[in-house]
């Protein structure tokens, strides 16, 4: 008898993540990739330009979101010029920059960025400039620039200052850019990215107060382990894309400044996923709960019975059918990948539940050979190793667990990725209709074909935002929702 788990998940609830915050994987019409499983994306409707800086104020912390990371050659534009000098590629903080000071120079309007030869290469109206790539490049609009002026990189604006370093450990000529951004003004374009327009404000009320708390959790983590970023954003942490221009988005971010939530004296990792299925899950069966990774054991994000209000999510429940051999395959492949036992398995004859939440979610399931031989895998594992295909990376060594829909978020310690292992033949894509989207099933093995039935999508932890937006259409207010998604939970006023 073969009887093994991840190894504590190596630290790692790699591939898929968050708070999910999963970024939280809405599921509507439109596809978004989401820590390595096609997921759907939030679309958002502008009635209004987007504006810079309207919801910052004194005291607010600011993040570091890595934006883009490999890029080779990026456009950057801003109609008042912007500034550029040089400084720390892992700072905390930008340096100022003084129009005229020594090393501090001005672009025109559109300047193309690149990295050749151990060089960067600036180039705009005025001709070409290099400067050393050792140090970092940093864009800031002048002191001249209009309040709503804001820096737009590959056509999209951003309201904050840009840090550019080179990644020589991923190739010679990759750059990971980096937004310093008050957390208000990030958290608007993540509540217009996590949530669809026309959702009510409660449920984006909701939704700002959870990620400003995963956010600012995360931030404080990475300042102490001297990573030279705060937050991804992709679903690997919250999606975010940017200044927003939903005015109610706006209201929703503005109406719940600097609300937080706590366990104890310590700030809440507040998950959220797109839709809990009508059962909870718990952090600690999902995320590592080692050294560093206590935060993972805080009682509001543990499985509970609460009421629910997700039906209107497409994928409230579903099923999924495939291939046996091909299902043996992902499982063998997750376990060459991770170093995991389930990596000799041989063929498929069940997979049944070991343990479940209070609230009758599965936690562990067993997956048992023709014979009786059996492995184990928590929920979340089981779901990653299900989808995981011929592309997909190895699990890291250590986790940065995200907030939103997909569990495992990779570590904050570039590279993010690993090396995948060789597999003999390549499998099919994951789609929508192939994807396993939550680790709440169950299972049957039909001769060569295996059905899973399951509810919801994600990882079921902490907020669920189809809930959120069920609730607020019968008129809860976003205090009420945060009391029953984290139970017992402290709801702060930080600044």
């Amino acid at each position: 008898m073969v009887a093994t788990g991840f190894a504590g998940l190596v630290g790692a609830v790699g591939v898929l993540v968050a708070v999910t915050m999963t970024s939280c994987e809405l599921a509507e019409s439109s596809a978004r990739a989401r820590r390595a499983q096609p997921g759907e994306r939030a679309a958002t409707t502008a009635s209004e330009p987007p504006s810079r800086g309207a919801i910052r104020s004194s005291g607010e912390p600011e993040m570091r979101v890595r934006i883009l990371a490999g890029a080779e050659t990026i456009r950057l534009s801003a109609p008042s010029g912007m500034l550029v000098g040089q400084g720390d590629p892992r700072g905390v903080t930008l340096p100022t920059l003084v129009e005229n000071a020594p090393g501090v120079f001005a672009v025109a309007g559109q300047v193309t960025v690149a990295l050749r030869a151990g060089q960067w290469s600036l180039t705009d109206a005025r001709g070409e400039r290099t400067l050393p790539a050792a140090n970092a490049l940093v864009f800031t609009l002048p002191p001249s620039a209009a309040a709503s002026a804001m820096i737009a990189v590959n056509g999209q604006p951003y309201p904050g200052s840009l840090r550019l370093s080179a990644r020589t450990d991923a190739r010679d000529t990759a750059f990971d850019v980096v937004e310093f951004v008050g957390v208000e003004d990030y958290l608007a374009g993540v509540v217009a990215k996590e949530m669809l327009a026309g959702w009510p404000l409660a449920a984006y009320q909701a939704q700002a107060v959870a990620a400003r708390s995963y956010a600012l959790q995360e931030r404080d983590r990475s300042i102490k382990l001297n990573q030279p970023f705060d937050v991804e954003s992709s679903e690997r942490d919250q999606v975010y894309a940017g200044a927003s221009a939903n005015p109610l988005v706006l209201q929703a971010v503005r109406s719940t400044r600097g609300v937080v939530l706590k366990t104890g004296s310590d700030m809440l990792r507040a998950y959220f996923s797109s839709t809990c299925g009508g059962r909870t899950a718990s952090a600690k069966d999902t995320w590592p709960t080692g050294p560093g990774f206590e935060f993972n054991l805080a009682p509001p994000i543990q499985a509970s019975t609460r009421a629910f209000s997700c039906e209107s999510s497409p994928l409230f429940r579903w099923t999924v059918e495939r291939p046996r051999a091909e299902l043996v395959q992902r499982l063998r492949l997750f376990g060459e990948r991770n170093q995991l036992a389930i990596r000799r398995l041989r063929d498929l004859a069940a997979i049944e539940p070991m343990t479940q939440t209070d609230d009758g979610r599965p936690s562990r399931y067993k997956i048992i050979e023709p014979g009786g031989a059996w492995y184990q895998l928590s929920a979340e594992e089981l779901r990653l190793a299900s989808n995981t295909g011929s592309g997909t990376p190895a699990l890291p060594t250590t986790a940065s667990t995200g907030p939103s829909s997909t569990v495992l978020a990779t570590a904050h310690t570039p590279p993010r990725t690993g090396k995948a292992a060789p597999t003999a033949s390549p499998l099919p894509e994951i789609t929508r209709a192939t994807r396993v989207n939550s680790s709440d099933f169950r299972v049957e093995v039909r001769g060569d074909r295996v059905v899973f039935t399951g509810r919801g999508f994600g990882h079921g932890v902490g907020l669920c935002q189809y809930c959120a937006r069920g609730f607020a259409a019968r008129g809860e207010d976003w205090r009420t929702m945060i009391e029953r998604f984290y139970p017992g939970v402290r709801i702060v006023n930080m600044y």
